[in-house]
């Protein structure tokens, strides 16, 4: 059952590709944190939320070995999608248009991945409820669920631009007008408050300035909608396993959006500054906005990789020697400006091997005589994404339709890799989310 008033149908959202929603993202995930292993030479996927297909289809495209469903309750953005596929020619998935409540009766089988971002937090308490039994049902053994949701407390404050918003729009009927005057209304409070005023002022600008950089279809989506609700991380770890689902990892514990202090967990824990939970009081001193974790069925009983597992697993590396040093180390440096010393002369020789092949990688057997001996060093770069570890190869993929880079070129100015990363592709008339 489709709903008559659907937003989404009024105004399809400006989707892209989510970088650790794919399989062998969340399959690494799983792997370092002792999770399940699902399987990955052929497996099926489910994306809740999938919009116009702009994160499944160039899955889909890319890993011709799997299968990949796509479930949007908006008829509109999933006639997009499915006219999309009608001209890329991809066997490998189908969308269907499906209320939450209501769409177990359209699947057949369970699945390997599960994938629902930005749905959790944006749907009514029975649809939330409708959709972590649908997950917890329709999920694999070993299968891993992905579902993100908007967190506390850092979404406490825009929360609040969000209050302020909806009164300020109430009234106009059109959603895409709501969303065009809620991004000039946004502009205008930014100019009012000093750059260099209180920090309650700053942040506060920052916030206004974040709707009015965004395309107005995430504003209308994320700040004008009837339903968004932000929760704690030990909350929504509750309501998971009330649906007998364990948490496994954050998808995207090797990126900055997951990263922390490292001293932050031992030292809270030493000085029993616990709060509500250890977990909530990271995300509060963090001011996290964002969580994505990954679940799997429970029991969980954690296996952590085996040094043949770790061995078999594959290293990529983009960091470059440093031009100059005033250590006797050597000193590589990440694009992003982060310098890593080397003290071990085995990792020097294997970065400085790695970086010619970037993005490719090597088998981490192959790059080191003894792994036992660098696994720390190894999975401390990775944590903290300045390396890459892989389970597969994407660069061995098949090639994606030309049709797909044509299309993502038109509605955002990037294609997406074979790595589910987005790259610039000339300019574009609309800018791309950063939000969920």
């Amino acid at each position: 059952m489709v709903a008559l008033c659907n937003p989404f149908d009024e105004l399809p959202y400006l989707s892209l590709p989510i970088e650790w929603t794919a399989p062998e993202r969340l399959a690494l995930a799983s792997i370092l944190h002792g999770g399940p292993r699902p399987p990955l030479e052929t497996y099926r996927v489910l994306e809740l939320g999938c919009a116009d297909g702009a994160n499944l289809l160039p899955l889909a495209a890319y890993r011709k070995h799997a299968y990949f469903v796509g479930v949007d309750g908006s008829q509109t953005q999933i006639n997009s999608a499915t006219d999309l596929n009608a001209a890329l020619k991809l066997p490998n998935v189908e969308f269907i248009c499906a209320d939450f409540r209501t769409m177990n009766r359209e699947l057949n089988g369970k699945f390997d991945f599960i994938i629902a971002h930005g749905v959790f937090s944006w749907v009514s308490p029975d649809v939330r409820d409708a959709l972590m039994d649908l997950c917890a049902q329709r999920l694999s053994p070993n299968g891993l669920l992905y579902l993100n949701y908007n967190a506390l407390p850092g979404w406490n404050v825009r929360g609040l631009v969000r209050d302020f918003l909806l009164a300020q729009t109430a009234g106009t009927m059109s959603l895409p007008v709501r969303a065009q005057m809620a991004q000039a209304v946004s502009a205008k409070i930014a100019g009012y408050l000093p750059v260099d005023g209180h920090p309650y002022s700053q942040l506060l600008a920052n916030e206004f300035r974040f709707v009015c950089e965004n395309h107005f279809s995430y504003v209308a989506h994320e700040y004008l909608s009837a339903e968004n609700h932000a929760f704690w991380r030990s909350d929504f770890l509750s309501l998971a396993e009330g649906h007998k689902l364990a948490y496994v990892a954050d998808a995207d514990f090797s990126y900055p959006s997951r990263q922390t202090p490292e001293e932050f967990v031992p030292r809270l824990s030493d000085d029993q500054l616990m709060g509500r939970s250890l977990e909530d009081t990271v995300d509060l001193l963090c001011y996290r906005q964002l969580h994505s974790p990954i679940f799997t069925h429970t029991p969980l009983s954690r296996r952590p990789p085996s040094l043949e597992e770790f061995s078999n697993l594959l290293i990529a590396s983009c960091l470059t020697p440093a031009s100059s040093s005033s250590t006797a180390t050597p000193m590589f440096q990440h694009p992003s400006g982060y310098e890593v010393e080397a003290k071990d002369e085995v990792v020097s020789i294997a970065l400085r091997k790695l970086r010619p092949l970037w993005p490719r990688g090597l088998r981490v057997g192959a790059v080191f005589p003894d792994v036992s001996h660098v696994m720390a060093d190894i999975i401390l770069l990775q944590r903290n994404g300045l390396i890459e570890l892989r389970c597969v190869e994407p660069a061995e993929f098949e090639a994606g339709p030309e049709p797909l880079r044509l299309w993502e070129r038109m509605k955002g100015g990037y294609f997406t890799t074979p790595y589910h990363t987005r790259e610039a592709s000339g300019s574009s008339s609309q800018g791309l989310i950063c939000g969920r």
